[in-house]
């Protein structure tokens, strides 16, 4: 005689999807991420430890803090996450249609899915993309943030990139910069691969 017997399988099977994270700690704080192309970004700017405040520290509290270099680079991060390289910001905005010329993007419309929908001077951006660049400026040499038309973030070489309003007042730039000079302070975000 044969007995024939069904074969199943151990594994427990799930039609739901894995949840994403939407967020990540980073020294004790949570920071909310988005999830873009094939990277994931935190959307607001970094304010732990060490750095300058905007102003008195209570005004625009969204604009996080201002960083050195040296300060910027000695950040632990969680596991996989980093400070962006060039080549993270050029993904980033390519993914919106931004289209780059020797490393520069100017006038362009899609710029704007990059950009937070508030306290620019005169072009706000839609934040289509959810990164949520606010223009939050930068301190040099200990001077008092100015903010309103430029958003500008320090890249893991050192160097920097920037959203930034035209001078025509009709769309944004973004451009990548040498800031070698160690009396400059900026903004952070983060990145990592999904």
């Amino acid at each position: 005689m044969i007995l024939f017997l069904p074969l199943t399988s151990c594994k427990e099977e799930s039609d739901q999807p894995v949840p994403m994270a939407t967020t990540v700690i980073v020294q004790g704080k949570t920071y909310p991420i988005v999830s873009i192309g094939h990277q994931l970004w935190t959307t607001i700017n970094y304010d732990g430890p060490g750095g300058i405040p905007y102003k008195t520290g209570t005004e625009k509290p969204e604009y996080g803090r201002y960083y050195t270099f040296q300060e910027a680079a000695a950040i632990e991060l969680p596991e996989g996450w980093r400070l962006p390289a060039m080549d993270d910001y050029i993904t980033l905005a390519q993914s919106q249609g931004v289209v780059f010329t020797n490393q520069r993007a100017t006038g362009q419309e899609a710029i704007k899915k990059l950009a937070a929908q508030t306290h620019w001077r005169v072009i706000s951006g839609t934040n289509e993309s959810g990164f949520n660049a606010l223009p939050a400026g930068y301190s040099f040499q200990g001077s008092q943030p100015m903010d309103g038309d430029i958003s500008e973030f320090w890249m893991a070489d050192g160097n920097t990139v920037s959203i930034m309003e035209g001078a025509t007042g009709k769309a944004h730039n973004m451009m990548f910069y040498s800031s070698n000079e160690p009396g400059y302070r900026f903004n952070l975000r983060f990145v990592r691969d999904k």
